[in-house]
């Protein structure tokens, strides 16, 4: 799989997050959306994403380190790092990470 690297923040080492029970490393110092990016490529581009907080396509529910319960959280808002816990994802990144 290509990924353009040039589309992430710089980063120095991946993250381990996990994903409806599974373990996965993104790239650090990036929201999750663009960890997803990260795992499964262009999908993520062509899926209908604005990146920046207004369409709502990109939600997901999530346990954040030092939080306690799950939250509705947008992904491309939220900083994926080590400990987020994905649980349930909006149908447009369900579709695309099921794939």
């Amino acid at each position: 799989m290509d990924i353009d690297l040039d589309l992430f923040e710089p980063f120095d080492r991946l993250v381990r997050i996990s994903v409806r029970g599974e373990t996965r490393d993104v790239p650090e110092n990036n929201n999750l959306l663009r960890g997803f990016q990260f795992l499964i490529g262009a999908a993520i581009a062509s899926g209908r994403f604005c990146w920046n907080n207004e369409c709502g396509n990109c939600e997901a529910t999530c346990r954040l380190p030092g939080r306690d319960g799950a939250r509705r959280v947008r992904t491309c808002q939220t900083l994926a790092e080590d400990g987020v816990e994905v649980v349930d994802l909006s149908p447009d990144l369900d579709m695309i990470l099921r794939d």
